[in-house]
């Protein structure tokens, strides 16, 4: 039964519930990382199947864990286009921290 909840999950967020550390079960790199629009694009989406009335707790308790996620590499991702803008508008030029 977790099994089954857990690739529900993994195909509703496009994963491979038998992958480890990002690796494709052909054991090949990870894929490429999320750019801030597919990340909003993903939460939206999750936040679509929270609202769900037809989802079980446990979905939606891991819809909400994995948009957690989501949020925390989203922020880290604004936070180095920030640092980068701050960078280049002090300078002109673009050095990179």
């Amino acid at each position: 039964m977790a099994e089954d909840r857990e690739s529900s999950i993994a195909q509703s967020q496009g994963t491979d519930t038998n992958t480890d550390a990002g690796m494709d079960t052909a054991g090949s790199a990870p894929e490429r990382e999320m750019s801030i629009e597919e990340t909003l694009a993903e939460l939206e989406g999750l936040i679509e199947k929270m609202e769900d009335r037809s989802s079980s707790l446990e979905d939606t308790f891991a819809f909400y864990e994995r948009g957690m996620k989501l949020v925390k590499e989203c922020s880290g991702k604004i936070d180095r286009v920030e640092k980068k803008l701050m960078i280049l508008t002090e300078d002109g030029q673009n050095d990179e921290l």
